[in-house]
């Protein structure tokens, strides 16, 4: 898996550098994060915007992480539409909040 982790201020920022966030994808991320929860900010940013596609795996691996970082506020940023459209079937929207923009999370969720 494609990311790049970065701080800003009281959010830690993981942009997903993938196009599919599918089957293969999901058991992956899922470790990732489990091997970085110690050094996560109280607010994690899911940088979305380079995935153009996501399964219900992909989907399945964010709420994953979600329940796993209880303690820690999640927002996705940049979700493409069909990906945004996923999120809103699903009504998974309700419980991540989703931001057009990396820059709108960090202020709004702050």
């Amino acid at each position: 898996m494609r990311y790049e982790i970065s701080e800003k201020g009281d959010s830690t920022v993981l942009r997903i550098d993938e196009e599919r966030f599918d089957a293969k994808l999901a058991p992956e991320f899922r470790n990732q994060i489990e091997s970085i929860m110690g050094d996560i900010a109280p607010h994690l940013v899911l940088d979305i915007g380079a995935v153009k596609f996501m399964d219900s795996s992909g989907l399945g691996a964010v709420m994953g992480v979600y329940k796993l970082l209880r303690d820690k506020r999640i927002s996705v940023a940049s979700p493409q539409k069909p990906v945004q459209d996923l999120f809103k079937l699903t009504r998974m929207d309700r419980l991540i909040k989703t931001y057009d923009s990396v820059e709108t999370a960090l202020t709004t969720a702050a």
